[in-house]
């Protein structure tokens, strides 16, 4: 499993290329076994470091080589650019998971 965070802006006027994209990229993911796991939009309060950007999605894939599957789909039907045309200031990065609790358990020192 592998989690990909997405963070970028809107451009004004080009919400409904955005739209196209998510509906076709959706069926792909989808289609793949993966998932939407959150989303988000107009960050209510900046906690620490950059807020600049407006949209989070988090999706997760079931595998690596299901999300290259997807870019390779992606590709083919040519939908990158409705993303490109659309959003500014984009962040994709891939995640694999993190336990964190067994991560703390594992890394914290005796009282």
């Amino acid at each position: 499993m592998l989690y990909a965070l997405n963070v970028f802006n809107l451009i004004p006027g080009r919400e409904d290329d955005y739209r196209e994209y998510n509906l076709a990229a959706g069926r792909i993911i989808y289609g793949l076994g993966g998932r939407v796991v959150a989303a988000g939009r107009d960050p209510v309060r900046e906690l620490h470091g950059d807020a600049s950007r407006r949209y989070l999605i988090v999706v997760e894939f079931p595998s690596q080589e299901a999300f290259q599957q997807f870019l390779d789909q992606a590709d083919r039907d040519d939908i990158h650019r409705l993303r490109e045309n659309a959003t500014t200031d984009y962040i994709w990065t891939l995640y694999q998971p993190w336990d964190l609790k067994a991560w703390v358990r594992e890394n914290q020192k005796p009282k």
